[in-house]
């Protein structure tokens, strides 16, 4: 196939998007020279933006920021009214609770145990509920201890994504209406409840009952941001194309769009104005995988033609990765995507190109402004967990000296008998002290746990290790911010440098400089 000529990109921003649009950019940025310090970005990659030429974005959850508890109210009563009236639960079930707290992304749902957990990036389990109850010890042992874990196995489902948090909820609050011995309510097994909860969610998305709700009352669901269309004009100085590429359709896209950006800036007169190419219906992670076509579509949706190379200025559904890189003509590496979805966006995208990789992590504002306001507790802990090592190297020491001081007089060897008690005295006084030591710096962790969220503790910690979601977001991004709005507060052209990438031993001559 003959590739199509790729359009030289133009030089500035007002050639390609209007002069207007120059004008109110210029002005925010004499204004905002200052990165607040919850919206910066922060660089697990080293990036440089002078290389980027082409930026893809996302939809939902990245370029349209939900308000998060009517969406998910909306999300749970209709998954609940299609358990009732397509899967035959009773009635019952709409006593059922919604409880926005307590689900969240990163957790697994365990549907042979009916558990929802949370994972380090060591696959250990220190926390999970079975329904509302919290497990004990000896509980996640049984569980999860004996046996390797294995999240890709089709017993674990992850909670990758902000649209999928109503299902956590629900499928805890059904889990728990069925264990509680007062219920007369019957339901079927765990894994039998997840995948009812599955088929309405996914009909509550797909069958156009959420979105059609969205798309009749906008400004109940959705948050107007001058600042994202900024972000985005900034993105384009010096010619760089950008690209909405979005698993909605296009009736959705284009109403969630036409609410989101026409008329927001002076100049701004339609959302098609920022973008180069729309691809819609992209079936992610499909489209980084499979070869297929794309449709082009009119300007209300209908399909027109389909090609295997989407056109710049034009408006296609599905497609692929193989058909958007003919166009593009370059190197992955100059492309950079821009995503909420940490499978669907980041890692597919991450391991099927060579593209780059930007996440949105809406959680990052709240968990920066926790450890802002727990500074002085968090240093607490890291003394606690240092003055532990300290005593239990000790400890350790004192125990193998004591044991073979005792071996060698069991033996017959004639040696002193006297410091073997002093040895037996401090051994104890250090074992004591360590014992302490450790109550305090687990009373001090459930403490500072529920600091940050009184069910799971922090976003991206887990302990002393990194949560499984805070491990991919390390491995697969290059970069990580909260908003796609922090672009703006940030040169075209930045230069995002890895500042510090640290291995253990590193911190610890770090530590002993000190």
């Amino acid at each position: 196939m003959v590739r199509p000529p790729r359009e030289p990109l133009h030089q500035d921003v007002a050639t390609r998007k209007g002069s207007g649009l120059s004008s109110t950019l210029f002005d925010f940025l004499l204004h905002h020279e200052k990165v607040p310090a919850e919206r910066r970005i922060f660089v697990n990659r080293t990036l440089r933006m002078e290389s980027i030429r082409y930026v893809g974005f996302d939809l939902d959850w990245t370029l349209a920021d939900y308000e998060r508890i009517p969406l998910e109210r909306l999300t749970f009563e209709l998954a609940v009214e299609r358990l009732i009236v397509a899967h035959d639960y009773p009635e019952a079930i709409g006593q059922v609770e919604f409880r926005p707290s307590f689900p969240r992304r990163g957790l697994l749902i365990d549907k042979e145990a009916g558990t929802v957990l949370r994972m380090n990036r060591h696959r250990y389990v220190n926390l999970a509920y079975y329904g509302r109850t919290r497990l004990d010890r000896a509980e996640l042992k049984r569980l999860y201890r004996y046996e390797p874990i294995r999240p890709s196995s089709e017993r674990f489902y992850h909670l990758d994504s902000l649209f999928e948090l109503p299902e956590g909820n629900l499928y805890a609050e059904l889990i728990e209406m069925a264990a509680r011995q007062d219920s007369e309510v019957e339901l079927p097994s765990a894994w039998q409840i997840f995948d009812d909860v599955r088929a309405a969610i996914d009909w509550v998305h797909g069958g156009g009952a959420l979105k059609s709700r969205v798309m009749a009352e906008p400004e109940r669901y959705l948050k107007r941001d001058p600042e994202v269309a900024l972000a985005l004009l900034r993105l384009a100085l010096g010619g760089r194309r950008l690209i909405l590429l979005t698993n909605s359709d296009w009736s959705y896209a284009n109403a969630v769009c036409g609410f989101l950006f026409d008329e927001l800036l002076p100049g701004l007169g339609s959302w098609r104005n920022l973008f180069d190419l729309v691809l819609v219906d992209s079936g992610k992670p499909t489209f980084f995988r499979a070869d297929r076509e794309f449709r082009e579509l009119d300007s209300t949706g209908n399909v027109v033609s389909s090609c295997h190379v989407p056109v710049w200025g034009g408006a296609f559904s599905r497609g692929s990765l193989g058909g958007l890189m003919e166009l593009i003509g370059e190197p992955g590496e100059h492309v950079l995507y821009v995503g909420d979805h940490i499978y669907s966006d980041i890692v597919s995208s991450k391991i099927e190109s060579t593209w780059r990789t930007a996440l949105i992590v809406r959680e990052l504002e709240g968990e920066i402004a926790q450890r802002k306001r727990l500074r002085d507790e968090l240093k607490r802990g890291r003394e606690l967990r240092s003055r532990l090592a300290e005593l239990g190297h000790e400890m350790d020491h004192l125990r193998d000296v004591v044991f073979l001081y005792q071996q060698l007089l069991d033996s017959g060897i004639d040696i002193p008998t006297e410091p073997l008690q002093a040895l037996i005295q401090r051994s104890r006084s250090i074992t004591r002290r360590h014992r302490e030591t450790l109550r305090a710096e687990g009373d001090w962790a459930d403490q500072i746990g529920k600091q940050f969220d009184t069910y799971w503790g922090s976003f991206f910690k887990q302990g002393t290790s990194k949560t499984r979601f805070a491990a991919q977001l390390e491995t697969y991004a290059c970069l990580y911010t909260s908003r796609v709005s922090n672009f703006a507060y940030y040169g075209s052209n930045r230069y995002f440098r890895v500042v510090q990438d640290p291995m253990m031993h590193e911190i610890v001559d770090l530590a002993n400089e000190e």
